[in-house]
């Protein structure tokens, strides 16, 4: 039995049983219940915190956003599953509200519901892990990053996460995503160490670490020609007067065409980019690499701003993904970008595909590049080649079938098993 503490928020007793019985039969027994905001406060005063609420919003009383907001001054609960018969918009914007308000959102449970859809929003909670966040002042050192980067084993990894074409389903791409393996404290994600590696200015040479494995490691794999690789870049990184210099040195001692190299960049950090950062992406496109718009939509997008930006991809935030077969103003977003982008010659990437419903919808739409979890979650090196190579085997037996890849709803069943589903998106984003 799980050992995950859920506490179910609900005013209609008979939802709030069977929630109870669901998830029991799911294997979750630390279960607490509550029916209405003021003994669900109660409970967490006494309990301290739980892993999971399961929460209606409209309740007489205390409704749902007034308890999340209060709950927050009262103990601590790491993620959230909404369960109400509201509009599907104000479920999305009461979604927004809870994860700026610290909570892990596992998605909208919605009403009437099945123990399969409980089961898929509850896979995705992510326990605390027992590594703290750590901060460079307080734990770790400008010796320990310089060690790591100039450390004969290369400590700082590269994991690889391809990039699909979902219309026949052939892998297209990577994107390397940076991991440290610490001789200490195991393998750490991005944002264990990130804010670290920028404080104590070693960002660029991070970067140029894992730039460097990851197009040697497909060179060496003969995967060059057949899979462009994506490389992450902070806004910061933009500026830098050598950029297009050291890009071009890197191709150049790695054999690897410009054409085979994306440079990813956030959103956030794109729409107040100085004008020597939008010089430098003219280099690059000019270089031939292409660059692209990471999470997009996560932010406050300017239209106008992305159309003058000398970007050849877009990756939509994964939030919509998630949300767009219970949403429907987020699958029409999805299909507007979709065609807009289409229209400017933009190249926009699915991200954060988790299940077969969301591809395809996603296939539908005309939707042609994602990445997911539904495929794979980041691997490092040899596991990634042989994934790769079972994936490959798998869509040529398939492709032997009656039903052609690509052109069928339900043409991903023809996948390899994925890997469950992810609930910590930090450890496969690099920002």
């Amino acid at each position: 039995m799980s050992s995950t503490k859920i506490l179910i928020l609900e005013d209609h007793p008979m939802t709030r049983h069977m929630l109870a019985l669901s998830l029991q039969g799911l294997g979750y027994s630390n279960l607490h219940t509550a029916d209405s905001g003021e003994q669900a406060l109660a409970l967490l005063k006494d309990e301290g915190h739980f892993d999971v609420l399961i929460c209606d919003i409209q309740m007489p009383g205390m409704d749902g956003l007034t308890f999340l907001r209060e709950a927050a001054e009262v103990g601590y609960m790491a993620a959230l599953i909404l369960s109400s018969v509201i509009a599907p918009d104000l479920r999305l914007a009461i979604q927004q509200i809870a994860t700026l308000a610290g909570y892990q959102v596992l998605g909208d449970l919605g009403k009437p519901y099945t123990r399969d859809e409980l089961k898929t929003l509850m896979q995705r909670f992510c326990p605390n892990t027992p590594l703290p966040s750590y901060t460079p002042q307080e734990h770790i050192s400008a010796a320990e990053i310089r060690g790591g980067l100039e450390s004969f084993d290369g400590e700082f990894i590269p994991f690889f996460q391809p990039k699909i074409n979902l219309q026949n389903l052939e892998v297209v791409g990577v994107e390397a995503l940076v991991r440290w393996q610490h001789p200490e404290l195991g393998l750490l994600s991005p944002s264990q160490f990130l804010d670290a590696v920028q404080n104590f200015g070693f960002l660029n040479s991070m970067t140029l670490c894992i730039a460097k494995q990851a197009l040697r490691f497909l060179r060496e794999q003969q995967l060059i020609g057949e899979l462009h690789v994506s490389i992450n870049l902070e806004i910061e990184q933009l500026a830098e007067p050598n950029l297009i210099e050291a890009t071009r040195q890197l191709l150049e001692a790695e054999q690897v065409p410009a054409q085979s190299l994306i440079l990813e960049i956030t959103e956030s950090g794109l729409m107040q980019a100085p004008i020597t950062s939008i010089e430098n992406l003219v280099r690059l496109r000019l270089l031939g690499c292409g660059v692209s718009i990471d999470d997009f939509g996560a932010g406050f997008s300017s239209l106008q701003r992305v159309c003058e930006m000398p970007c050849s991809e877009l990756k939509l935030d994964a939030s919509f993904i998630r949300s767009m077969t219970h949403n429907p103003r987020s699958l029409a977003a999805v299909d507007s970008l979709q065609r807009l982008t289409g229209n400017l010659g933009i190249q926009l990437v699915a991200e954060g595909i988790e299940t077969y419903e969301q591809l395809d919808l996603l296939q539908s739409l005309g939707c042609t590049i994602g990445q997911g979890y539904l495929f794979t979650p980041p691997l490092h090196g040899h596991a990634f080649i042989d994934w790769l190579n079972q994936y490959k085997q798998t869509l040529s037996s398939a492709a032997h079938s009656t039903i052609t890849l690509g052109t069928h709803r339900g043409s991903g069943r023809y996948l390899p098993t994925p890997s469950p589903p992810p609930s910590c998106e930090n450890l496969y984003k690099s920002k």
